[in-house]
């Protein structure tokens, strides 16, 4: 069975789990199923790029209309807008259960009419939890995320074909970032589905990957060079600016950013993210900014021998201020 799949399978058992669940047990099933989607690549890219789709959703009027004070409406508009409310509910009452176990039947309790506890439950989870997993199970056969697929071929390259495509970059190095691009275009298209066109023209240049341009909903994808020296943290500033230009250019509102550093150094990209999550990421000017880093360069000599790496930190500071960097 392929992945997209065994991972709808999975879905659906989860969503399962929950409408089955014991009320009074409701809230620890949901921290499972948060801490689970968590555990999923693809699932966490989904709904990554889902609140991306409608920002601004109302989640204070949300919860508001889950207590029976007012009627129950969807305040958003996207499917992708409701999934994001289904998720920030999920979080909240993942994150509470661990101090109030009654926290998962008290909300279903609000929302529902029913008598009985558990009904309430069951119908809780049936229309208002249930879309997310509907949304999620879609998702996964119609396409797959692209940050997942991202995260894919930053494996597929640093595992495995480094060397290669390291070979014919430096077999010309003036161009040496269109290797990498190309080869990125191609992997999206295979692996992911995510059409892209080379260079197409838009009023701030040619963005080197910008996907599905006859369609609504272009990909805007860059990729940079990082040698620590000519192109180093100035280049990349430059890069993150050209790259929220394009998607100003096309009207999006996400936009990912390829690093390949072709150096032996570690690179700390600023996020405003969760630290240590990945991707990190950046927000100016209305656009969120992925940091998909990739390490291109053949290690030269065992970890083991390597000795202590320098460290390049790339900061906020340097990308609303480019000249510091």
């Amino acid at each position: 069975m392929k992945y997209q799949q065994r991972l709808q399978v999975a879905v659906r058992e989860r969503l399962r789990k929950l409408m089955t669940a014991p009320y009074i047990s409701a809230g620890h099933e949901v921290h499972l199923a948060v801490t689970w989607i968590n555990n999923q690549p693809a699932l966490k890219g989904l709904i990554e790029e889902a609140s991306q789709a409608e920002p601004g959703v109302d989640h204070e009027r949300f919860r508001t209309g889950l207590t029976r004070s007012a009627p129950f409406v969807w305040p958003s508009r996207t499917e992708q807008g409701r999934a994001t409310l289904i998720w920030k509910l999920m979080q909240d009452i993942a994150r509470a259960d661990a101090d109030d176990p009654s926290t998962g039947w008290r909300t279903a309790t609000g929302y529902s009419m029913e008598r009985r506890h558990q009904d309430s439950w069951r119908e809780f989870a049936e229309n208002i939890l249930q879309p997310l997993f509907d949304f999620l199970s879609e998702r996964i056969g119609a396409e797959s995320s692209i940050l997942h697929t991202l995260e894919r071929y930053r494996t597929r390259i640093e595992w495995f074909d480094r060397e290669e495509l390291y070979a014919r970059f430096e077999a010309d190095t003036a161009n040496g970032e269109e290797v990498y691009n190309l080869d990125l275009q191609r992997f999206l298209f295979l692996e992911g589905d995510h059409i892209t066109h080379a260079k197409p023209r838009s009023a701030s240049g040619e963005a080197d990957l910008v996907g599905e341009l006859d369609g609504r909903d272009p990909l805007v994808c860059d990729g940079k060079i990082f040698d620590g020296k000519g192109r180093g943290k100035g280049y990349l500033v430059k890069g993150v600016h050209q790259i929220i230009k394009y998607a100003h250019d096309y009207g999006q509102h996400t936009a990912y950013l390829a690093i390949y550093n072709i150096t032996d150094k570690l690179l700390d990209l600023p996020t405003d993210g969760t630290p240590g999550a990945w991707p990190p990421y950046t927000e100016l000017t209305g656009v969120r900014v992925y940091f998909i880093h990739i390490r291109v360069a053949p290690p030269i000599t065992t970890a083991s021998k390597a000795g202590k790496a320098t460290r390049v930190t790339l900061t906020k500071e340097d990308l609303t201020n480019p000249d510091a960097a």
